[in-house]
C-alpha cells in the first residue's frame, strides 16, 4: 500500500500508475469542476474507486453531502479508509454498483499484478478485451430508494466503465431533479456516444470534452468526459 498527500487530506492507493493518472484528470484537468448555488450541494459519486473524486468534491465544497457507490470490494476498503482518515463526514459509502435493477451482479476485476481496479467493469473485455480480469458476484442497486427525499442533486457523476447508458436509461425518473451532470463515456464495443447523448439532451445543455478540451467532432473511440447543466 502507497500514501501520501492529495491537497489538503491523506490517501492510500495500490497502484501508483493509476493513482497519478487519476488524479492528474480529476485534480489537474478538474473534469469533476461544477459551480453550486449551495454551499452544502447534495452530489452523487458513481463509481468512486479509492475516492480521489470524493476528496476532490470535499475539497470544493467542505460542507457537501455525498453519496458514494463503489462496487469493486477492494477499492471499496480503500475508499473507505481513505474517508476515515481524513475525518470526513457528511458521506455515505455504499459497496455496490449503480444499475437497472436491484440484486446480483457480476462485476469483472483486474486479475493481474498491477492491481489497475479503477477499470472494475460490469461489462467483459470493457477495454482492449486483453485484459486479465476475474469475475466476482457483487451486490446491484438501483438509486431510487436513496433520493426519494432528495428535491435537488446538484451534481450527478458516473463513471462506470460502460454501463454508463444502462444507468441514464433506467434512471430518466431522477434526472430531471439533476442541477449538474459529468458522465464518462468509455468506447466498449458495439456503444455509441449518440445514445447517451440522446438520453441526456431533454434534460440538460450539453458539452463534450476530449483529454479537458472542448470537441464538437465527436468521436465513438475516445474516452470522452460529457458534462450537462440543467435546461432552464
Amino acid at each position: 500500500m502507497n500514501a501520501t498527500r492529495l491537497g489538503s487530506f491523506d490517501i492510500t492507493f495500490l497502484n501508483e500508475k493509476e493513482y497519478h493518472t487519476i488524479k492528474r484528470e480529476i485534480w489537474g484537468k478538474e473534469i469533476y469542476y461544477f459551480k453550486s448555488s449551495s454551499i452544502s450541494p447534495f452530489i452523487i459519486d458513481i463509481g468512486a474507486h479509492i475516492g480521489i473524486s470524493v476528496l476532490y468534491f470535499k475539497q470544493l465544497y467542505p460542507n457537501s453531502h455525498i453519496l458514494a457507490f463503489e462496487p469493486n470490494p477492494i477499492s471499496f476498503e480503500i475508499l473507505k479508509q481513505n474517508i476515515e482518515t481524513n475525518g470526513l463526514d457528511n458521506i455515505t459509502l455504499i459497496n455496490s454498483a449503480v444499475y437497472s435493477q436491484n440484486g446480483i451482479s457480476t462485476l469483472y476485476i483486474d486479475d493481474s499484478e498491477q492491481n489497475w481496479h479503477s477499470n472494475s467493469s460490469l461489462l467483459k473485455n470493457s477495454w482492449t478485451g486483453s485484459e486479465k480480469t476475474k469475475p466476482i458476484q457483487i451486490q446491484s442497486t438501483r438509486l431510487d430508494s436513496y433520493v426519494k427525499n432528495i428535491p435537488i442533486i446538484d451534481m450527478l457523476k458516473i463513471d462506470t466503465e460502460g454501463s454508463e447508458e444502462n444507468i441514464l436509461k433506467s434512471h430518466k425518473n431522477i434526472l430531471g431533479s439533476v442541477e449538474n451532470i459529468v458522465v464518462e463515456y468509455h468506447p466498449t464495443i458495439g456503444r455509441k456516444i449518440n445514445k447517451i447523448l440522446e438520453i441526456l439532451k431533454p434534460y440538460f445543455d450539453i458539452q463534450v470534452f476530449y483529454e479537458g478540451q472542448i470537441t464538437k467532432n465527436v468521436p465513438n473511440n475516445k474516452l470522452l468526459t460529457i458534462h450537462g447543466k440543467k435546461r432552464k
